[in-house]
């Protein structure tokens, strides 16, 4: 890991910065980081945001400098787009300009395979050896504030922020991920893209995360662990995994995947099973792919801490003897058990339901009563009293896809802390269905409500929220009765 480390309120300087320059600006190119020149216009950084080129006197009606020392303010933050081959000077004068955070957009390090980009990045740390200036990147978009808007992004959005603080060496995944989130209402706080890590590191930002108050869940995409060594990696994810849960992404665990690690990051080749073995030692929750990242950060932002399931036992509620049999194999086959409801329950339900075509046991099987809803609500009551139940799962059919009987059904489960989820039918391949749903949806994201595109998406995300309760339990964090 490299050298210089920072305080907490030094550190946090990076999320809010109070003067940026952007080095490089320019009004004639259409193409990458220029693109977003505009959104600072209109920013909180409107009158403190210095362009940086020698090739004009103004950009968009800023005054533009021929250089950062010639800007006559203290800057936090530099941005630097430029051709690799005029980077290291430049990087000389944000040092002598005493600039804190420098991000490189530029690609064409280490991630080429050649030496040449590799010894580069050594120059790089060379120049700012000793000093108080650290490098996010290169090869990267740089940080995300999402109460202050601030990021290099087309996908930023006016959603309401959250207790979310991510870390990627994907731009790409970094900006899926801030857009996936404002769909599906994943309440994001801070975020950033490092690329290829060679100074500013997974470590220094899980441990900023893990410090800071608002920040309640700290997700990462990571090829490699940059100039963080692995051991310093397991060292931050078990100190912080007792304190918030960290969801991990390991891009590259095949061999094919890890050689395009190679010449996306600049990642050296890393084995799957020694990842598996420090998640499986530290508590942290190992991923493979973005649906997993998606639904697994939903899952654990809304029931994370105060929805605590006692065991890995679920109550499955739904119509249909085919839908109760699929939803029961498949919440099975991840790790979770479907046991039978209590006697006392069964009986209950027995009188709310007729007598044919259904299953009190476990799944519930409504057969067509659970199309009528004061019966399919009067079951659920039933199953979350019940005992041997730990988690309601509510499969539904596109015919209970009304913002109505989510209404009704939230307002059921009031009464509990169990956690509990809606899963619900293939919205994709019925747009009448899909046009339903963004109603429904609205008032889901309003009240916070947990939901699934797919059983197999919600049995994979539980089961894996268990996996870290059944962590905190093994290592005496948190005790349910």
């Amino acid at each position: 890991m490299v050298e210089q480390q920072n305080g907490f309120e030094e550190f946090n300087s990076l999320f809010y910065p109070k003067h940026i320059a952007f080095i490089g600006a320019s009004e004639s190119s259409r193409l990458g980081s220029m693109m977003y020149l505009p959104a600072f216009k209109e920013s909180m950084w409107t009158n403190t945001f210095y362009p940086v080129n020698p090739k004009y006197d103004k950009i968009i009606g800023w005054k533009c400098y021929p250089s950062v020392l010639d800007v006559p303010y203290p800057i936090d933050t530099a941005y630097i787009s430029l051709n690799v081959k005029f980077i290291p000077e430049v990087l000389k004068e944000c040092v002598e300009k005493g600039i804190k955070w420098v991000i490189i957009f530029a690609s064409g390090f280490s991630e080429t395979g050649n030496p040449e980009g590799k010894q580069l990045e050594l120059n790089l740390l060379n120049i700012i050896k000793n000093s108080n200036t650290r490098i996010i990147g290169p090869n990267c978009l740089g940080p995300l504030n999402a109460e202050t808007g601030m990021a290099f992004s087309f996908a930023i959005q006016n959603g309401l922020y959250g207790g979310v603080s991510f870390m990627s060496q994907s731009g790409g995944h970094f900006t899926q991920l801030m857009d996936v989130g404002y769909k599906r209402d994943i309440r994001l706080r801070y975020g950033i893209s490092f690329g290829n890590q060679i100074d500013l590191n997974c470590v220094d930002l899980i441990k900023h995360y893990r410090q800071h108050s608002k920040t309640t869940l700290i997700a990462a995409y990571l090829e490699s662990t940059g100039s963080a060594t692995g051991h310093e990696l397991f060292l931050e994810l078990r100190k912080t995994t007792k304190v918030k849960p960290v969801i991990l992404w390991k891009g590259g665990y095949t061999k094919d995947g890890s050689r395009a690690a190679y010449s996306h990051t600049g990642a050296i080749a890393s084995n799957d099973k020694i990842w598996k073995s420090m998640a499986k030692q530290t508590g942290t929750i190992l991923v493979k792919d973005n649906e997993e990242f998606w639904n697994t950060i939903k899952t654990f932002e809304l029931l994370y801490p105060k929805s605590l399931p006692k065991g890995r036992n679920v109550g499955i509620v739904t119509a249909g003897g085919g839908n109760s049999i699929l939803s029961c194999d498949i919440f099975s086959s991840y790790n979770l058990n479907v046991p039978e409801l209590t006697s006392d329950s069964q009986s209950k339900i027995a009188k709310i339901l007729p007598d044919v075509n259904i299953n009190i046991k476990n799944p519930i099987d409504l057969g067509a009563s659970g199309f009528i809803l004061d019966i399919f609500i009067k079951c659920i009551e039933v199953v979350i009293d019940d005992p041997n139940i730990d988690i309601i799962i509510i499969p539904l059919w596109s015919e209970h896809i009304y913002r109505h009987v989510f209404s009704r059904m939230i307002k059921t489960f009031e009464s509990t802390l169990k956690p509990f989820a809606f899963c619900f039918p293939s919205i994709a391949d019925d747009a009448a269905l899909a046009k339903r749903f963004n109603s429904a949806k609205k008032l889901l994201h309003k009240k916070r409500i947990l939901y699934f595109l797919s059983l197999r998406y919600a049995a994979n995300s539980i089961s894996m929220f268990c996996d870290y309760i059944d962590y905190l339990k093994s290592r005496k964090v948190i005790v349910t009765d």
